[in-house]
Order: C-alpha cells, then structure tokens, then sequence
C-alpha cells in the first residue's frame, strides 16, 4: 500500500499528495499559520502532526545606512504628483491619497544599505522593492499609482 499525505492549513484540506514535499502557496506577510499533515496508509489516517508560525513582514532595501533594530516610519501614498497624468486620477486624489504611515523595523545594514521589515500584512510592494534616492533628499519606490516613501 502506498502512503498518501493530507495537508491542512488550520482545518482546511489544502492537498492530498503521495510524495514528501508540498509547497504552501499565497500566504500573507505577519500573518499566523498553523500547518498539519496526516499519513494515511490506503487503510486509515495517523496521527495529525502540526506546526504553527508566523510569515515575517515585507522587506524593503533603504540606500541608507541605519541602526539594526531601529523602528522607522514610511509614508505610503496612491497617486502621487507624477506617477498619473493629471485629470486620470480618482476624485479627491489629485496630489496623493489614501496616505498611512507604515511602521518597519531594521532588519539588517551595512553603512550604505539597510533592509527594513514592515510590521503590518501590507502588500503594497513586493518584497525585496528598493528606495532610490529623489531630488528631495527623500527615498522612494514607485508601483504604478502607488508610492512609498522614506
């Protein structure tokens, strides 16, 4: 009899497999998972065993050499000044809307570059996105209509 593997995600069957390795797909960042798999023989099922542990957040390179640890604060806004032509953005958005600061902590740096860790399930920017450095002194990163900033 070949042994088959249940996977779950809580209580929810996420695939029956025969092979030892499943890749769990479209999980969210700071975001709490409890895994199980559940042998079954052709006959009956084992023993659940489960794991439960939490997605770290999105990472963001910063050009800029910060202290490991430090919590810093990001702006993120849609539509800023430039990123559409003016007069395609929604009502009420001309010069930036649906602003909120985004907290991050500092993962890691080097004297010219820090990996800062969002704190919240934002998905606003894939991982790995880099900040460059503006005429303002600022850094950013755009995505279509959308614009963080550090």
């Amino acid at each position: 009899m070949a042994i088959s593997y249940k996977i779950y995600n809580g209580t929810t069957l996420l695939a029956t497999i025969a092979t030892k390795s499943y890749t769990v797909n479209g999980l969210k960042p700071v975001t709490s998972y409890t895994l199980g798999v559940v042998p079954n023989n052709g006959l009956r099922d084992g023993t659940k065993a489960s794991v439960t542990f939490r997605t770290r957040g999105i990472q963001l390179i910063i050009p800029v050499g910060l202290t490991v640890g430090a919590t810093v604060s990001l702006r993120y806004q849609e539509y800023s000044l430039g990123l559409v032509a003016i007069g395609t953005e929604p009502s009420g958005m001309f010069g930036g809307g649906n602003k909120k600061t985004l907290s991050a902590k500092v993962v890691s740096a080097t004297a010219n570059s820090s990996v800062v860790e969002l704190t919240t399930a934002d998905t606003s920017f894939a991982d790995g996105t880099s900040l460059v450095l503006q005429p303002d002194g600022s850094y950013a990163a755009f995505s279509g209509y959308k614009a963080i900033y550090y």
